[in-house]
């Protein structure tokens, strides 16, 4: 069975020892008689479930590709994507417009933008001035109207009682407040600090400090400029806000106040939906169903013609009936979320062909979007945006199908399981293997013990029949000799 003995068997056999046989080779002829029949069986079987193993982490695969397909879908933000635009555009612009935003034209004018109340100080010598003689102080900043006002305090460290220290423990503070040091005199013999707040007339302050001093933010003259709202009308109803940003007038649009705008002139806001996104998701949707189907149909196929693993699970029909069903009965189910008229994906034009195919007729889907895109919406994602798996509440067909598709192929899944079970078959097969190697090892050795005795036998039998010649020629040539 190895080299070493195939050499020696043919030095032996060369030199015409023993009965001439090569007995390595006939105890390995031997022994291959009875090894390679279990051998064969034992590979054919590992072979067969490597296959499945492969298999098994085909079908998940594309149960997982469709789980995405879903997952795309589930969200009502990205179901489709809008544009906007204005008609003054250096008056007021869109700056985004998000799936969430509906179609429509709309109309608005300004009459006054948002401010910021801005104040100056009196003038200091430098911008390194000790205002406090070295010591720290706190600074107060008063925000809004009593009752319903606010006292932010910063804190001056000692050291840092000049104007430059004072600007920069304003800005550190996260209050929403600019504190900027201004050389008025250009030469650095006379500085300011400017002062603003946050947007809105809400945002009106007072500073004061707690060495008495306000350092001439509200003398006459140091007030540039008072807080103020925006306020504009939105296809005529009016409308106030602290900031000249609005994200929460028009659903998924956020536009920018930048001038007033005459009421006898407004502006056009016009937002268009493209309802394009979601029809390429769904078909995105539909191309993952049927791959799906195909692959379930070739594992499932003795007679596939695909490599490596078509006809993998043939012997396995009922997993693969569970998985067509549920994902059948999943992808066919009503939503959890039913928008008007629309229950589940036949109502927008996707079905079920006689070879289980999904067909996507586009037609009926481009009709349906443009009169009912929010019932689609809704029927799909439940009209929610991030929308938490956990939260109890209708999660919209995406998610009931994503929950059904994750079950497949959970760890404790049937898919999972079927694994896991063909992993400890390959195992088992290996162990078998090393142990028929084994014993296969111990048969040889007999074989070969056996012929050995058998080799001693026959060359001592060829030893005495060599003496036995040697003595009778020599009798016989004594005999001819005496004649």
């Amino acid at each position: 069975m190895t080299e070493v003995n195939s050499v020696a068997s043919k030095i032996l056999t060369g030199l015409g020892n023993g009965s001439g046989i090569d007995i390595y080779q006939l105890a390995t002829d031997l022994t291959d008689v009875e090894r390679l029949p279990k051998q064969d069986a034992l590979n054919s079987s590992k072979a067969a479930s490597e296959a499945a193993i492969s298999a098994y982490s085909v079908l998940s695969f594309q149960i997982g590709q469709l789980r995405n397909a879903f997952a795309n879908l589930n969200d009502a933000a990205e179901l489709t994507s809008a544009s906007g635009s204005s008609s003054q555009s250096s008056n007021i612009s869109i700056t985004t417009a998000t799936g969430a935003a509906l179609s429509g034209t709309h109309e608005i004018s300004v009459s006054q933008l948002a401010y910021s109340q801005r104040n100056v100080s009196n003038a200091f010598a430098s911008s390194t001035t000790s205002l406090n003689g070295g010591a720290a102080f706190d600074i107060f900043l008063t925000v809004g109207t009593a009752p319903n006002d606010t006292v932010e305090t910063v804190s001056i460290a000692a050291g840092d009682d000049t104007p430059v220290g004072i600007a920069s423990a304003i800005n550190k503070a996260g209050l929403g407040f600019t504190a900027t040091l201004i050389d008025t005199a250009g030469d650095g013999s006379s500085y300011k600090l400017m002062l603003e707040g946050p947007t809105g007339a809400s945002n009106n302050f007072t500073l004061s400090s707690s060495i008495a001093d306000d350092f001439g933010f509200h003398d006459a003259g140091n007030e540039l400029r008072a807080a103020q709202d925006a306020v504009f009308k939105l296809n005529g109803v009016d409308i106030t806000r602290s900031s000249n940003t609005i994200d929460d007038v028009l659903t998924g649009v956020t536009f920018e106040l930048k001038n007033t705008i005459d009421v006898l002139s407004p502006a056009t806001l016009n937002i268009t939906k493209d309802t394009d996104t979601l029809k390429t998701s769904l078909q995105t949707l539909v191309a993952a169903y049927n791959d799906l189907n195909y692959s379930i149909n070739e594992l499932g196929n003795p007679d596939s013609l695909e490599e490596e693993v078509g006809g993998a699970l043939s012997g396995d029909g009922n997993l693969l009936r569970t998985v067509k069903n549920a994902v059948r009965e999943a992808v066919q189910g009503d939503s959890s979320a039913p928008s008007g008229n629309l229950n589940a994906l036949r109502d927008i034009g996707i079905t079920i062909d006689r070879f289980g195919d999904l067909q996507f007729d586009e037609a009926t889907y481009d009709a349906i979007a443009q009169s009912n895109f929010d019932d689609i919406s809704t029927m799909l994602s439940a009209g929610t945006t991030n929308q938490s798996f956990y939260d109890g509440q209708a999660q919209g067909l995406a998610r009931d199908v994503m929950a059904s598709l994750d079950e497949l192929t959970a760890s404790s899944g049937i898919i999972n399981t079927r694994k896991a079970s063909a992993e400890e078959r390959v195992s088992d097969y290996d162990d078998e293997l090393e142990k028929l190697e084994m014993r296969m090892e111990m048969v040889y050795n007999r074989y070969l013990q056996q012929f050995g005795v058998m080799e001693s036998m026959v060359a001592t039998l060829n030893s005495t029949r060599e003496a036995l010649k040697g003595q009778l020629d020599a009798l016989s040539a004594s005999f001819s000799n005496n004649k």
